[in-house]
């Protein structure tokens, strides 16, 4: 309700206006009554108000010089003047003063009426404006406090629709709600207090929101980073058992729901696993991981992504059975790639001539053995670059490379840019 304070010194006035004018039609209420010029200007000072009806002429301080020094304070305070006067001079510092209106008593009520309308919706309109100034990225913290100085203790939500003191809309992981403001805990997505630093509350709570939304009802804690599971589901995945990467989902599943990273790392988790699956497949097309890769993209909900993840997978392995031999290649590049392995040595092992099987190799997948080595090493030298602080040549020799600037030279080309850039752009995302 926007609040409104009636000062006159004739008693009957405010008393009459309380009773003959509906002011909850406007959502306002009379707050306060006041018979001079100075209770009005102490009243103010503890008890901000919205709209302040006064007559001019008034004992001791006037009411127009009570309005100047009213806006000084309070400046987006609206005035309302009923005098028994229309003298020229009046109205004019009326109009200097920017008041609302200026109103000869005997006072018509349809006339005051007309006037509360217009001035409820321009309230309605500067509040929305306001309020929903907080949620800007370019508001100051400063700012928000300001705003929030007069509203008090308050939860800060998520909804299907709107409700509390304001609301605004919002979109999140293919949802459209409302983010709201309210005094009292409301039936939510995702609610909590709102306290300061503000700017620092509201990402937090629009992050969670997203995770919310996504995962369903969980623990919102941050946790540690996730790269340090998928080695061994790469295994699992060149040795091309589908009922077993299968199984491997359902872990992942646990895991990412117990750590709940943001949305867009586990899309890009799973358009990076739905690629090597797809990298075993010589005779798939690069339209058919395009499309995959923009429904991952467009998920609204992890049991949907995992549930179309499993689709495409079992559809894959319908499809098509890698090479025996070229399978147990990848099988030992991911289990050994740490090793000195070279085509020659595996294809002993194999029975096979080296020759044939590297032509396997590029048939199947279309790489050679040693690019397939390469982005297997990379691959972890990635995940110990970012779940570890290990220095760079431990690194490189972790993963199986004995020369540091080789290393170098293999890591810029398939990830574009230095081990140590890679790093720290990707510390600089979290």
């Amino acid at each position: 309700m926007y609040k409104v304070l009636l000062v006159d010194d004739e008693y009957m006035i405010t008393e009459g206006l309380k009773i003959l004018i509906p002011f909850e039609n406007w959502k306002m209420e009379v707050v306060a009554t006041a018979n001079d010029a100075e209770t009005a200007l102490k009243y103010i000072k503890t008890n901000p108000v919205d709209l302040v009806i006064t007559d001019v002429n008034m004992p001791g301080m006037n009411g127009l010089d009570m309005i100047a020094q009213m806006k000084s304070s309070l400046p987006n305070v609206a005035f309302i003047i009923l005098s028994g006067y229309q003298e020229f001079e009046y109205v004019k510092t009326a109009l200097n003063l920017q008041v609302a209106d200026y109103l000869v008593k005997p006072v018509n009520k349809l006339e005051l009426a007309a006037i509360l309308e217009k001035l409820s919706k321009n309230f309605e309109q500067s509040s929305y404006h306001q309020m929903a100034a907080i949620f800007q990225d370019d508001t100051t913290e400063e700012e928000i406090v300001h705003l929030l100085k007069e509203i008090g203790p308050i939860y800060l939500g998520a909804s299907t629709k709107a409700q509390g003191i304001f609301s605004i809309p919002y979109h999140s992981s293919g949802q459209s709600i409302y983010l709201f403001l309210s005094h009292q805990k409301e039936e939510s997505i995702y609610e909590v207090e709102f306290s300061a630093p503000y700017k620092e509350q509201i990402q937090h709570f629009k992050l969670n929101l997203e995770k919310t939304i996504f995962y369903g009802t969980i623990s919102l804690k941050v946790q540690n980073p996730l790269f340090s599971y998928y080695e061994p589901m790469y295994r699992v995945i060149i040795q091309g058992n589908i009922h077993q990467i299968l199984e491997e989902l359902d872990l992942l599943k646990e895991i990412i729901l117990k750590n709940t990273p943001k949305v867009s790392i586990t899309k890009q988790l799973m358009i990076q696993f739905i690629m090597d699956v797809y990298h075993l497949f010589e005779h798939l097309k690069s339209d058919d991981i395009t499309s995959i890769i923009k429904e991952i993209e467009g998920m609204h909900s992890f049991d949907e992504l995992l549930s179309y993840i499993k689709l495409q997978l079992q559809d894959l392995f319908a499809q098509y059975r890698m090479n025996e031999n070229v399978a147990s290649v990848l099988e030992v590049i991911g289990r050994d790639y740490q090793k000195d392995l070279s085509l020659k040595d595996i294809s002993k092992e194999l029975y096979i001539n080296p020759v044939y099987l590297g032509q396997l190799i590029k048939r199947e997948t279309d790489s050679t053995f040693a690019e397939l080595l390469n982005k297997q090493r990379i691959k972890a030298a990635q995940q110990l670059l970012l779940s570890t602080n290990d220095s760079i040549e431990d690194v490189c020799y972790a993963v199986g490379y004995s020369n540091v600037g080789y290393f170098y030279k293999v890591f810029r080309k398939l990830c574009g840019k230095s081990p140590k850039a890679y790093r720290r752009q990707s510390n600089n995302k979290r």
